[in-house]
């Protein structure tokens, strides 16, 4: 999807667009030296970084729900999310370099987030109204994680790729959970997965 499309699909302001190109460019300065997202996802950002970011809005209305980003990475969706209006995020990566890179760019946007370097087992915090994630684990893992820091109303959003139906075959061996499949606005054939009631077997 071209950039044009996506503004007008979520109705970005020309504050936000502005914000989300700094964001892109960052990136793109940062990438040969960290590594933070395939060099080849660069060619057509606003479509496999942006968008693919943005579709998580379109399930968490409340704009000061607590939300947890769960290996953040590069920012993303957590940075995306925040350059949206989200106010209350919480982004964890355990690598240095990824958190630092955040860090970075939340300060340069002048964003409000929260950012942790930490391992997510090794992290004790409060649960979250919502649990996000993208490219991070198989399902059955991300919901090993979740249990962390959720509690019987927590919803978990997660992008994923082709393997969908797959991976909720195998994380349902271990858990009970209602989940409802989305197709992804983002080119590449991903999907959007929400998740609530889980509890392990």
């Amino acid at each position: 999807m071209k950039k044009k499309e996506i503004i007008k699909m979520f109705r970005i302001g020309d504050k936000e667009t502005k914000k989300l190109d700094s964001f892109v460019d960052e990136i793109k300065k940062t990438n040969p030296l960290f590594n933070l997202v395939g060099k080849s996802t660069l060619e057509q950002p606003w479509d496999r970084h942006i968008c693919d970011s943005l579709q998580i809005s379109l399930f968490i209305k409340n704009k000061k729900s607590s939300i947890l980003d769960m290996g953040t990475g590069a920012g993303l969706p957590g940075v995306v999310l925040s350059i949206l209006g989200y106010t209350n995020i919480t982004l964890v990566d355990a690598k240095n370099k990824k958190t630092s890179f955040v860090k970075s760019t939340i300060k340069k946007l002048n964003l409000k987030a929260n950012i942790l370097n930490s391992r997510l087992e090794n992290l004790k915090l409060p649960s979250f109204k919502f649990i996000i994630s993208r490219a991070l684990a198989p399902l059955d893992k991300l919901l090993n994680y979740s249990l962390f820091f959720s509690n019987k109303n927590t919803t978990l959003v997660f992008l994923k790729g082709r393997n969908v139906k797959s991976e909720i075959a195998e994380a349902k061996k271990n858990f009970f959970f209602d989940c409802n499949i989305v197709k992804s606005k983002s080119s590449g054939g991903g999907f959007v997965v929400i998740i609530k009631g889980f509890k392990k077997k």
